[in-house]
Protein backbone atom coordinates (compact mmCIF):
# COMPACT_ATOMS: atom_id res chain seq x y z
CA UNK A 1 0.00 0.00 0.00
CA UNK A 2 1.31 3.46 -0.88
CA UNK A 3 2.15 5.78 1.97
CA UNK A 4 -0.76 8.03 2.94
CA UNK A 5 -0.51 11.77 3.48
CA UNK A 6 -1.55 12.03 7.14
CA UNK A 7 -1.11 15.83 7.37
CA UNK A 8 -3.72 16.83 4.79
CA UNK A 9 -7.36 15.70 4.62
CA UNK A 10 -8.07 15.71 0.92
CA UNK A 11 -11.44 14.73 -0.53
CA UNK A 12 -12.45 14.10 -4.14
CA UNK A 13 -15.98 15.31 -4.94
CA UNK A 14 -17.74 13.83 -7.99
CA UNK A 15 -21.12 15.21 -9.10
CA UNK A 16 -22.47 16.19 -12.50
CA UNK A 17 -24.27 19.24 -11.01
CA UNK A 18 -21.99 22.26 -10.73
CA UNK A 19 -23.96 23.84 -7.88
CA UNK A 20 -23.60 20.67 -5.76
CA UNK A 21 -19.85 20.57 -6.37
CA UNK A 22 -19.47 24.23 -5.39
CA UNK A 23 -21.55 24.00 -2.22
CA UNK A 24 -20.06 20.70 -0.97
CA UNK A 25 -16.50 21.92 -1.55
CA UNK A 26 -17.25 25.21 0.19
CA UNK A 27 -18.61 23.41 3.25
CA UNK A 28 -15.60 21.09 3.40
CA UNK A 29 -13.02 23.83 2.94
CA UNK A 30 -14.63 25.76 5.78
CA UNK A 31 -14.10 22.68 7.97
CA UNK A 32 -10.41 22.48 7.00
CA UNK A 33 -10.51 19.94 4.17
CA UNK A 34 -8.66 20.22 0.88
CA UNK A 35 -11.00 19.39 -2.00
CA UNK A 36 -10.85 18.50 -5.69
CA UNK A 37 -14.14 18.60 -7.64
CA UNK A 38 -14.85 16.91 -10.99
CA UNK A 39 -17.98 16.42 -13.04
CA UNK A 40 -17.29 13.10 -14.83
CA UNK A 41 -16.20 9.64 -13.86
CA UNK A 42 -13.40 9.68 -16.46
CA UNK A 43 -11.81 12.72 -14.82
CA UNK A 44 -12.20 11.23 -11.35
CA UNK A 45 -10.57 7.96 -12.46
CA UNK A 46 -7.69 9.82 -14.11
CA UNK A 47 -6.97 11.80 -10.93
CA UNK A 48 -7.19 8.77 -8.67
CA UNK A 49 -4.88 6.74 -10.88
CA UNK A 50 -2.22 9.42 -10.52
CA UNK A 51 -2.58 10.35 -6.85
CA UNK A 52 -5.15 8.21 -5.02
CA UNK A 53 -2.79 7.88 -2.03
CA UNK A 54 -3.17 11.63 -1.35
CA UNK A 55 -6.96 11.39 -0.96
CA UNK A 56 -8.63 10.51 2.34
CA UNK A 57 -12.11 9.88 0.87
CA UNK A 58 -14.38 10.19 -2.16
CA UNK A 59 -17.82 11.84 -2.15
CA UNK A 60 -19.84 10.74 -5.15
CA UNK A 61 -23.33 11.17 -6.54
CA UNK A 62 -25.17 7.99 -7.53
CA UNK A 63 -27.23 9.07 -10.52
CA UNK A 64 -24.98 10.67 -13.15
CA UNK A 65 -25.19 10.92 -16.91
CA UNK A 66 -22.18 8.90 -18.02
CA UNK A 67 -22.00 6.24 -15.30
CA UNK A 68 -23.61 5.61 -11.94
CA UNK A 69 -21.66 5.93 -8.71
CA UNK A 70 -21.58 2.18 -8.07
CA UNK A 71 -19.83 1.43 -11.37
CA UNK A 72 -17.35 4.19 -10.51
CA UNK A 73 -16.73 2.59 -7.13
CA UNK A 74 -16.18 -0.82 -8.75
CA UNK A 75 -13.53 0.67 -11.04
CA UNK A 76 -11.71 2.22 -8.11
CA UNK A 77 -11.97 -0.97 -6.07
CA UNK A 78 -10.75 -3.09 -8.99
CA UNK A 79 -7.30 -1.67 -9.69
CA UNK A 80 -6.78 1.65 -7.87
CA UNK A 81 -7.56 1.47 -4.14
CA UNK A 82 -9.63 -1.36 -2.61
CA UNK A 83 -10.02 0.49 0.71
CA UNK A 84 -10.83 4.06 -0.31
CA UNK A 85 -13.80 5.35 1.78
CA UNK A 86 -16.79 6.21 -0.44
CA UNK A 87 -19.57 8.56 0.67
CA UNK A 88 -22.59 8.39 -1.62
CA UNK A 89 -24.41 11.71 -1.41
CA UNK A 90 -27.78 11.44 -3.11
CA UNK A 91 -31.24 12.95 -3.15
CA UNK A 92 -32.81 9.53 -3.75
CA UNK A 93 -35.43 8.53 -1.24
CA UNK A 94 -34.31 5.42 0.66
CA UNK A 95 -37.95 4.51 1.20
CA UNK A 96 -38.91 4.22 -2.46
CA UNK A 97 -37.41 0.77 -2.92
CA UNK A 98 -34.68 1.49 -5.44
CA UNK A 99 -32.31 -0.71 -3.45
CA UNK A 100 -29.44 1.78 -3.46
CA UNK A 101 -28.93 1.46 0.31
CA UNK A 102 -28.32 -2.27 -0.07
CA UNK A 103 -25.72 -1.55 -2.76
CA UNK A 104 -24.03 1.00 -0.54
CA UNK A 105 -23.75 -1.19 2.56
CA UNK A 106 -22.65 -4.22 0.53
CA UNK A 107 -19.23 -2.59 0.54
CA UNK A 108 -17.70 -2.22 4.04
CA UNK A 109 -15.97 1.07 3.15
CA UNK A 110 -19.05 2.80 1.68
CA UNK A 111 -21.44 5.17 3.48
CA UNK A 112 -24.73 6.95 2.79
CA UNK A 113 -25.21 10.72 3.03
CA UNK A 114 -28.44 12.50 2.03
CA UNK A 115 -27.83 15.67 0.04
CA UNK A 116 -29.97 17.47 2.59
CA UNK A 117 -27.47 16.65 5.37
CA UNK A 118 -26.05 19.71 7.09
CA UNK A 119 -22.40 20.63 7.25
CA UNK A 120 -22.07 19.35 10.83
CA UNK A 121 -23.34 15.86 9.91
CA UNK A 122 -21.16 15.73 6.79
CA UNK A 123 -18.00 16.73 8.65
CA UNK A 124 -18.61 14.40 11.61
CA UNK A 125 -19.08 11.38 9.36
CA UNK A 126 -15.98 12.25 7.35
CA UNK A 127 -13.88 12.69 10.49
CA UNK A 128 -15.04 9.41 12.00
CA UNK A 129 -14.40 7.35 8.86
CA UNK A 130 -11.17 9.04 7.86
CA UNK A 131 -9.86 8.75 11.42
CA UNK A 132 -10.60 5.02 11.46
CA UNK A 133 -8.89 4.58 8.11
CA UNK A 134 -5.81 6.44 9.31
CA UNK A 135 -5.56 4.15 12.31
CA UNK A 136 -5.91 1.12 10.03
CA UNK A 137 -3.21 2.43 7.68
CA UNK A 138 -0.91 3.17 10.61
CA UNK A 139 -1.35 -0.38 11.94
CA UNK A 140 -0.77 -1.85 8.47
CA UNK A 141 2.39 0.22 8.09
CA UNK A 142 3.67 -0.97 11.46
CA UNK A 143 2.84 -4.57 10.62
CA UNK A 144 4.63 -4.23 7.27
CA UNK A 145 7.70 -2.78 8.93
CA UNK A 146 7.65 -5.50 11.56
CA UNK A 147 7.43 -8.16 8.86
CA UNK A 148 10.39 -6.60 7.07
CA UNK A 149 12.37 -6.61 10.31
CA UNK A 150 11.42 -10.22 11.02
CA UNK A 151 12.31 -11.18 7.47
CA UNK A 152 15.74 -9.61 7.90
CA UNK A 153 16.17 -11.30 11.28
CA UNK A 154 15.17 -14.65 9.76
CA UNK A 155 17.69 -14.19 6.97
CA UNK A 156 20.48 -13.32 9.44
CA UNK A 157 19.54 -16.27 11.64
CA UNK A 158 19.50 -18.74 8.75
CA UNK A 159 22.86 -17.44 7.52
CA UNK A 160 24.41 -18.24 10.92
CA UNK A 161 23.44 -21.90 10.76
CA UNK A 162 25.85 -24.38 9.17
CA UNK A 163 25.06 -25.72 5.72
CA UNK A 164 21.97 -27.93 5.58
CA UNK A 165 24.02 -31.03 4.82
CA UNK A 166 27.52 -32.37 4.27
CA UNK A 167 28.93 -35.67 3.08
CA UNK A 168 32.63 -36.50 2.86
CA UNK A 169 34.65 -39.72 2.76
CA UNK A 170 34.20 -40.42 6.48
CA UNK A 171 30.89 -39.04 7.74
CA UNK A 172 27.74 -37.18 6.81
CA UNK A 173 25.13 -35.04 8.43
CA UNK A 174 21.80 -33.69 7.23
CA UNK A 175 19.24 -31.40 8.86
CA UNK A 176 15.67 -30.14 8.79
CA UNK A 177 15.01 -26.78 10.46
CA UNK A 178 11.83 -24.72 10.50
CA UNK A 179 10.68 -21.90 12.81
CA UNK A 180 7.15 -21.99 14.10
CA UNK A 181 6.94 -18.36 13.02
CA UNK A 182 9.48 -16.18 11.22
CA UNK A 183 12.43 -16.79 13.53
CA UNK A 184 13.38 -19.76 15.69
CA UNK A 185 14.80 -20.58 19.08
CA UNK A 186 16.15 -23.90 17.76
CA UNK A 187 19.76 -24.23 16.71
CA UNK A 188 22.03 -26.88 15.29
CA UNK A 189 25.80 -26.60 15.10
CA UNK A 190 28.45 -28.75 13.41
CA UNK A 191 32.16 -28.17 14.07
CA UNK A 192 35.23 -30.27 13.21
CA UNK A 193 37.45 -30.86 16.24
CA UNK A 194 40.98 -32.14 16.72
CA UNK A 195 41.75 -35.86 16.40
CA UNK A 196 39.29 -36.16 13.47
CA UNK A 197 36.28 -35.75 15.74
CA UNK A 198 33.13 -33.75 14.99
CA UNK A 199 30.99 -31.75 17.41
CA UNK A 200 27.21 -31.86 16.87
CA UNK A 201 24.91 -29.70 18.99
CA UNK A 202 21.14 -29.44 18.75
CA UNK A 203 19.60 -26.93 21.13
CA UNK A 204 16.17 -25.53 21.90
CA UNK A 205 16.06 -22.09 23.51
CA UNK A 206 13.15 -21.58 25.89
CA UNK A 207 10.37 -19.52 24.31
CA UNK A 208 9.60 -18.42 20.76
CA UNK A 209 10.08 -15.49 18.46
CA UNK A 210 12.67 -12.73 18.43
CA UNK A 211 13.91 -13.09 22.01
CA UNK A 212 14.62 -16.80 21.59
CA UNK A 213 16.26 -16.14 18.21
CA UNK A 214 18.60 -13.54 19.69
CA UNK A 215 19.67 -15.93 22.43
CA UNK A 216 20.10 -18.67 19.85
CA UNK A 217 22.52 -16.56 17.79
CA UNK A 218 24.50 -15.61 20.90
CA UNK A 219 24.81 -19.29 21.83
CA UNK A 220 26.05 -20.16 18.34
CA UNK A 221 28.73 -17.48 18.52
CA UNK A 222 29.82 -18.77 21.94
CA UNK A 223 29.97 -22.37 20.71
CA UNK A 224 32.25 -21.32 17.88
CA UNK A 225 34.45 -19.51 20.37
CA UNK A 226 34.71 -22.71 22.44
CA UNK A 227 35.68 -24.74 19.38
CA UNK A 228 38.21 -22.13 18.24
CA UNK A 229 39.87 -22.05 21.66
CA UNK A 230 39.95 -25.85 21.73
CA UNK A 231 41.67 -26.04 18.34
CA UNK A 232 44.12 -23.27 19.22
CA UNK A 233 45.11 -24.65 22.63
CA UNK A 234 44.82 -28.31 21.59
CA UNK A 235 42.42 -29.06 24.44
CA UNK A 236 40.50 -32.32 24.64
CA UNK A 237 36.86 -31.31 24.61
CA UNK A 238 34.17 -33.52 26.14
CA UNK A 239 30.38 -33.10 26.07
CA UNK A 240 30.20 -32.29 29.80
CA UNK A 241 32.93 -29.64 29.45
CA UNK A 242 30.94 -27.92 26.68
CA UNK A 243 27.74 -28.15 28.75
CA UNK A 244 29.48 -26.52 31.75
CA UNK A 245 30.82 -23.70 29.59
CA UNK A 246 27.34 -23.09 28.22
CA UNK A 247 25.88 -23.18 31.75
CA UNK A 248 28.29 -20.42 32.80
CA UNK A 249 27.46 -18.43 29.68
CA UNK A 250 23.71 -18.62 30.32
CA UNK A 251 23.94 -17.77 34.02
CA UNK A 252 26.19 -14.78 33.30
CA UNK A 253 24.14 -13.39 30.42
CA UNK A 254 20.58 -14.75 30.58
CA UNK A 255 19.99 -15.67 34.23
CA UNK A 256 16.27 -15.89 35.05
CA UNK A 257 15.50 -14.88 31.45
CA UNK A 258 16.20 -17.93 29.31
CA UNK A 259 17.55 -21.47 29.33
CA UNK A 260 18.23 -24.18 26.77
CA UNK A 261 17.64 -27.89 26.39
CA UNK A 262 20.38 -29.49 24.33
CA UNK A 263 21.86 -32.65 22.93
CA UNK A 264 25.67 -32.31 22.75
CA UNK A 265 27.50 -35.03 20.82
CA UNK A 266 31.13 -35.62 19.87
CA UNK A 267 31.37 -38.13 17.06
CA UNK A 268 34.48 -40.02 15.95
CA UNK A 269 33.82 -41.62 12.55
CA UNK A 270 35.51 -44.86 11.54
CA UNK A 271 38.61 -44.70 9.33
CA UNK A 272 37.90 -44.12 5.65
CA UNK A 273 38.39 -47.07 3.32
CA UNK A 274 38.37 -47.27 -0.43
CA UNK A 275 35.50 -49.75 -0.69
CA UNK A 276 33.41 -48.35 2.17
CA UNK A 277 33.95 -51.43 4.36
CA UNK A 278 34.50 -50.78 8.06
CA UNK A 279 34.69 -52.59 11.36
CA UNK A 280 32.06 -50.32 12.85
CA UNK A 281 30.13 -47.09 12.63
CA UNK A 282 32.42 -45.01 14.82
CA UNK A 283 32.04 -43.82 18.40
CA UNK A 284 29.72 -41.19 19.86
CA UNK A 285 29.87 -39.48 23.25
CA UNK A 286 26.81 -37.44 24.13
CA UNK A 287 25.08 -35.65 26.96
CA UNK A 288 21.36 -34.93 27.21
CA UNK A 289 20.64 -31.63 28.95
CA UNK A 290 16.92 -31.59 29.68
CA UNK A 291 16.02 -33.49 26.55
CA UNK A 292 15.57 -37.09 25.42
CA UNK A 293 18.63 -39.22 24.73
CA UNK A 294 20.20 -39.46 21.31
CA UNK A 295 18.36 -41.92 19.06
CA UNK A 296 20.53 -44.45 17.23
CA UNK A 297 19.14 -46.45 14.32
CA UNK A 298 20.81 -49.76 13.47
CA UNK A 299 20.28 -49.83 9.71
CA UNK A 300 21.17 -53.48 9.18
CA UNK A 301 19.12 -54.61 12.16
CA UNK A 302 16.23 -52.25 11.30
CA UNK A 303 15.80 -51.26 14.91
CA UNK A 304 16.42 -48.49 17.40
CA UNK A 305 19.48 -49.05 19.56
CA UNK A 306 19.23 -47.89 23.17
CA UNK A 307 22.67 -46.48 23.99
CA UNK A 308 21.46 -44.92 27.25
CA UNK A 309 19.57 -47.59 29.23
CA UNK A 310 20.56 -45.87 32.49
CA UNK A 311 18.89 -42.63 31.29
CA UNK A 312 21.91 -40.52 32.02
CA UNK A 313 21.55 -36.78 31.65
CA UNK A 314 20.99 -33.59 33.57
CA UNK A 315 18.94 -30.41 33.80
CA UNK A 316 18.51 -27.88 30.99
CA UNK A 317 21.44 -25.52 30.53
CA UNK A 318 21.01 -22.26 32.44
CA UNK A 319 17.80 -23.27 34.19
CA UNK A 320 19.19 -23.32 37.75
CA UNK A 321 22.29 -21.85 39.34
CA UNK A 322 24.88 -24.31 40.55
CA UNK A 323 24.15 -26.99 37.93
CA UNK A 324 27.31 -28.96 37.17
CA UNK A 325 27.62 -31.51 34.38
CA UNK A 326 30.06 -34.40 34.86
CA UNK A 327 31.36 -37.48 33.15
CA UNK A 328 28.59 -39.44 34.89
CA UNK A 329 26.08 -37.61 32.65
CA UNK A 330 27.89 -38.59 29.46
CA UNK A 331 27.03 -41.68 27.41
CA UNK A 332 29.72 -43.19 25.17
CA UNK A 333 28.86 -45.91 22.68
CA UNK A 334 30.44 -47.77 19.79
CA UNK A 335 28.05 -47.76 16.84
CA UNK A 336 27.31 -50.63 14.45
CA UNK A 337 28.23 -50.35 10.79
CA UNK A 338 26.11 -47.78 8.99
CA UNK A 339 24.35 -46.64 12.18
CA UNK A 340 22.47 -43.36 11.96
CA UNK A 341 22.27 -40.98 14.93
CA UNK A 342 19.21 -38.73 15.26
CA UNK A 343 18.66 -35.70 17.48
CA UNK A 344 15.40 -33.74 17.34
CA UNK A 345 13.88 -30.84 19.25
CA UNK A 346 10.65 -31.47 21.13
CA UNK A 347 8.74 -29.60 18.42
CA UNK A 348 8.76 -32.86 16.49
CA UNK A 349 6.27 -34.42 18.93
CA UNK A 350 4.21 -31.23 18.99
CA UNK A 351 3.02 -31.59 15.38
CA UNK A 352 -0.78 -31.69 15.40
CA UNK A 353 -3.72 -32.40 13.14
CA UNK A 354 -5.69 -29.47 14.51
CA UNK A 355 -4.82 -25.80 14.75
CA UNK A 356 -5.39 -25.71 18.52
CA UNK A 357 -2.79 -28.39 19.20
CA UNK A 358 -5.04 -31.01 20.79
CA UNK A 359 -4.36 -33.97 18.46
CA UNK A 360 -0.60 -34.54 18.54
CA UNK A 361 1.30 -37.07 16.46
CA UNK A 362 1.43 -40.41 18.30
CA UNK A 363 4.91 -41.42 19.41
CA UNK A 364 4.60 -44.91 17.90
CA UNK A 365 3.66 -43.46 14.50
CA UNK A 366 6.54 -40.99 14.66
CA UNK A 367 9.00 -43.75 15.54
CA UNK A 368 7.70 -46.09 12.83
CA UNK A 369 7.99 -43.43 10.14
CA UNK A 370 11.48 -42.48 11.29
CA UNK A 371 12.73 -46.08 11.35
CA UNK A 372 11.31 -47.01 7.95
CA UNK A 373 12.47 -43.84 6.21
CA UNK A 374 15.96 -43.87 7.70
CA UNK A 375 16.62 -47.52 6.88
CA UNK A 376 15.20 -47.26 3.34
CA UNK A 377 16.98 -43.99 2.62
CA UNK A 378 20.30 -45.35 3.85
CA UNK A 379 20.03 -48.46 1.67
CA UNK A 380 18.92 -46.53 -1.41
CA UNK A 381 21.54 -43.78 -1.28
CA UNK A 382 19.08 -41.08 -0.22
CA UNK A 383 20.05 -40.60 3.42
CA UNK A 384 20.69 -36.89 2.85
CA UNK A 385 16.99 -36.21 2.32
CA UNK A 386 15.66 -38.53 5.03
CA UNK A 387 14.55 -35.66 7.36
CA UNK A 388 12.65 -34.02 4.50
CA UNK A 389 10.92 -37.30 3.65
CA UNK A 390 10.02 -37.76 7.30
CA UNK A 391 8.40 -34.33 7.55
CA UNK A 392 6.61 -34.84 4.23
CA UNK A 393 5.22 -38.15 5.57
CA UNK A 394 3.96 -36.40 8.72
CA UNK A 395 2.15 -33.87 6.55
CA UNK A 396 0.61 -36.65 4.48
CA UNK A 397 -0.76 -38.17 7.69
CA UNK A 398 -2.38 -34.79 8.41
CA UNK A 399 0.01 -33.47 11.07
CA UNK A 400 0.48 -30.09 9.45
CA UNK A 401 0.26 -27.62 12.36
CA UNK A 402 3.47 -26.55 14.08
CA UNK A 403 3.04 -25.75 17.76
CA UNK A 404 6.79 -25.18 18.23
CA UNK A 405 10.00 -24.74 16.26
CA UNK A 406 11.20 -28.02 14.76
CA UNK A 407 14.78 -29.14 14.19
CA UNK A 408 16.13 -32.53 13.14
CA UNK A 409 19.82 -33.48 12.97
CA UNK A 410 20.91 -36.80 11.46
CA UNK A 411 24.56 -37.90 11.30
CA UNK A 412 26.69 -41.01 10.98
CA UNK A 413 29.51 -42.69 9.09
CA UNK A 414 29.69 -42.51 5.31
CA UNK A 415 28.30 -45.74 3.90
CA UNK A 416 29.41 -46.36 0.34
CA UNK A 417 26.83 -48.46 -1.42
CA UNK A 418 27.59 -50.88 -4.20
CA UNK A 419 26.39 -49.60 -7.56
CA UNK A 420 25.24 -46.23 -6.16
CA UNK A 421 27.03 -42.90 -6.31
CA UNK A 422 25.91 -40.55 -3.54
CA UNK A 423 27.28 -37.06 -2.85
CA UNK A 424 26.46 -33.65 -1.44
CA UNK A 425 28.19 -30.45 -2.45
CA UNK A 426 27.98 -26.67 -2.20
CA UNK A 427 26.83 -25.17 -5.46
CA UNK A 428 28.94 -22.75 -7.48
CA UNK A 429 30.21 -22.53 -11.07
CA UNK A 430 33.71 -23.37 -9.84
CA UNK A 431 32.50 -26.57 -8.14
CA UNK A 432 30.14 -27.86 -10.83
CA UNK A 433 32.97 -29.11 -13.03
CA UNK A 434 34.55 -30.90 -10.06
CA UNK A 435 31.25 -32.57 -9.22
CA UNK A 436 30.90 -33.76 -12.82
CA UNK A 437 34.48 -35.10 -12.84
CA UNK A 438 33.86 -37.01 -9.62
CA UNK A 439 30.75 -38.56 -11.17
CA UNK A 440 32.76 -39.40 -14.29
CA UNK A 441 35.45 -41.15 -12.25
CA UNK A 442 32.83 -43.22 -10.48
CA UNK A 443 31.19 -44.19 -13.78
CA UNK A 444 34.56 -45.27 -15.17
CA UNK A 445 35.18 -47.37 -12.08
CA UNK A 446 31.80 -49.05 -12.55
CA UNK A 447 32.63 -49.86 -16.18
CA UNK A 448 29.92 -47.65 -17.71
CA UNK A 449 30.23 -46.86 -21.45
CA UNK A 450 32.21 -43.69 -22.13
CA UNK A 451 29.43 -42.07 -24.18
CA UNK A 452 26.93 -42.71 -21.36
CA UNK A 453 29.32 -41.12 -18.86
CA UNK A 454 29.59 -38.05 -21.13
CA UNK A 455 25.81 -37.73 -21.37
CA UNK A 456 25.37 -38.10 -17.60
CA UNK A 457 27.98 -35.42 -16.99
CA UNK A 458 26.36 -33.07 -19.51
CA UNK A 459 22.91 -33.47 -17.99
CA UNK A 460 24.30 -32.99 -14.49
CA UNK A 461 26.35 -29.89 -15.35
CA UNK A 462 23.50 -28.16 -17.17
CA UNK A 463 21.00 -28.92 -14.43
CA UNK A 464 23.30 -27.75 -11.63
CA UNK A 465 24.12 -24.52 -13.47
CA UNK A 466 20.43 -23.94 -14.06
CA UNK A 467 19.74 -24.36 -10.33
CA UNK A 468 22.60 -21.98 -9.51
CA UNK A 469 21.48 -19.35 -12.04
CA UNK A 470 17.74 -19.44 -11.37
CA UNK A 471 17.07 -21.31 -8.14
CA UNK A 472 18.82 -19.12 -5.55
CA UNK A 473 19.37 -15.46 -4.85
CA UNK A 474 22.87 -14.11 -4.18
CA UNK A 475 22.66 -14.68 -0.42
CA UNK A 476 21.34 -18.23 -0.66
CA UNK A 477 24.04 -19.35 -3.10
CA UNK A 478 26.74 -18.97 -0.45
CA UNK A 479 25.19 -21.51 1.92
CA UNK A 480 23.01 -23.87 -0.09
CA UNK A 481 24.01 -27.37 -1.12
CA UNK A 482 22.71 -29.96 -3.55
CA UNK A 483 22.61 -33.73 -3.06
CA UNK A 484 22.69 -36.25 -5.85
CA UNK A 485 22.47 -39.97 -6.47
CA UNK A 486 23.41 -41.96 -9.57
CA UNK A 487 22.65 -45.60 -10.24
CA UNK A 488 21.71 -48.02 -12.98
CA UNK A 489 18.03 -48.84 -13.27
CA UNK A 490 17.05 -51.34 -15.98
CA UNK A 491 18.44 -49.96 -19.26
CA UNK A 492 18.87 -46.40 -17.97
CA UNK A 493 21.17 -44.39 -15.80
CA UNK A 494 19.00 -42.81 -13.13
CA UNK A 495 20.35 -39.43 -11.96
CA UNK A 496 18.54 -37.81 -9.03
CA UNK A 497 19.28 -34.27 -7.84
CA UNK A 498 17.84 -32.73 -4.68
CA UNK A 499 17.96 -28.98 -4.14
CA UNK A 500 16.23 -26.24 -2.15
CA UNK A 501 16.04 -23.62 -4.89
CA UNK A 502 13.13 -22.06 -6.72
CA UNK A 503 11.10 -25.04 -8.02
CA UNK A 504 9.86 -23.31 -11.17
CA UNK A 505 12.66 -22.84 -13.72
CA UNK A 506 14.34 -26.19 -13.71
CA UNK A 507 12.90 -27.85 -16.82
CA UNK A 508 10.81 -25.10 -18.38
CA UNK A 509 11.40 -25.68 -22.08
CA UNK A 510 9.33 -25.06 -25.18
CA UNK A 511 6.93 -27.67 -26.49
CA UNK A 512 6.68 -28.85 -30.06
CA UNK A 513 9.32 -29.94 -32.55
CA UNK A 514 13.00 -29.64 -31.73
CA UNK A 515 13.79 -27.01 -34.35
CA UNK A 516 11.09 -24.62 -33.20
CA UNK A 517 11.97 -25.21 -29.56
CA UNK A 518 15.64 -24.44 -30.16
CA UNK A 519 14.72 -21.23 -31.95
CA UNK A 520 12.47 -20.07 -29.11
CA UNK A 521 15.00 -20.95 -26.44
CA UNK A 522 17.87 -19.30 -28.31
CA UNK A 523 15.86 -16.11 -28.53
CA UNK A 524 14.58 -16.02 -24.97
CA UNK A 525 17.01 -17.84 -22.69
CA UNK A 526 20.63 -17.61 -21.61
CA UNK A 527 23.25 -20.12 -22.66
CA UNK A 528 22.39 -22.39 -19.76
CA UNK A 529 18.74 -22.04 -20.71
CA UNK A 530 19.64 -23.48 -24.14
CA UNK A 531 21.35 -26.32 -22.29
CA UNK A 532 18.05 -27.21 -20.68
CA UNK A 533 16.69 -28.27 -24.03
CA UNK A 534 19.71 -30.52 -24.55
CA UNK A 535 18.97 -32.05 -21.15
CA UNK A 536 15.50 -32.93 -22.34
CA UNK A 537 16.82 -34.39 -25.57
CA UNK A 538 19.37 -36.55 -23.71
CA UNK A 539 16.78 -37.92 -21.24
CA UNK A 540 13.99 -40.29 -22.14
CA UNK A 541 12.06 -39.10 -19.09
CA UNK A 542 12.32 -36.44 -16.41
CA UNK A 543 10.35 -36.64 -13.17
CA UNK A 544 9.91 -33.83 -10.65
CA UNK A 545 8.30 -33.61 -7.24
CA UNK A 546 8.50 -31.34 -4.23
CA UNK A 547 8.94 -32.44 -0.62
CA UNK A 548 8.11 -29.20 1.14
CA UNK A 549 10.98 -26.88 0.24
CA UNK A 550 13.01 -29.71 -1.30
CA UNK A 551 12.95 -30.25 -5.07
CA UNK A 552 13.60 -33.75 -6.41
CA UNK A 553 14.46 -34.06 -10.10
CA UNK A 554 15.10 -37.49 -11.66
CA UNK A 555 16.65 -37.86 -15.11
CA UNK A 556 16.46 -41.19 -16.95
CA UNK A 557 19.38 -41.30 -19.39
CA UNK A 558 19.35 -44.28 -21.79
CA UNK A 559 22.21 -46.75 -21.55
CA UNK A 560 22.55 -46.63 -25.31
CA UNK A 561 21.87 -43.72 -27.68
CA UNK A 562 19.86 -46.19 -29.77
CA UNK A 563 17.35 -46.66 -26.96
CA UNK A 564 13.76 -45.98 -27.83
CA UNK A 565 12.69 -42.35 -27.47
CA UNK A 566 16.11 -40.78 -28.19
CA UNK A 567 17.40 -39.06 -31.28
Amino acid sequence: MAESNYDAMKVLVLDDEKLIRITVCARLRKAGYDTVAVETVDKAIAILRREHHTFSAVISDIMMGDMDGFDFRNMVRGDIDPNMPFFFMTALDPEEGSGFLKKIISDPMSYYLPKSAGTEVLVKRLQRVIGARRIQQFVETQVTEQRKSLSLAAHVQRSMLPARALMNDRYFYTTWWRPRESVSGDLYEVMPLASERVLFVLGDIQGHGTNAALVMMAVQAFLRQIAHTHMRDKQMLTPDHIANRLQEFFRENFAEVSYMTAQICIYTPPPATGDGASDGGGTVSCISCGTTSLTVVDIDGVRFQNINPERRGNLPIGLLPGTVYSDADVVTASLPVGAVCVAASDGIVDLTRDRDGAERIPRDLSNRLALELLTDSSRLGAIMIAPDKYMAACLEFGYEYFQDDVSILVFGSRRKLKGIYEATSPLSPLLVDGIAQSVGSWCDGEGWPADLTDRVQLVLEEHLMNIYDHGFDDHQRRKEVVSLRLRQKCDHAELTVWDFGNPQPSMKVAAGDTGTAFTIVNNEMSCHGRGRLMVRELSTAIQRQNLGALNETVFYIPWSTRAEGTK
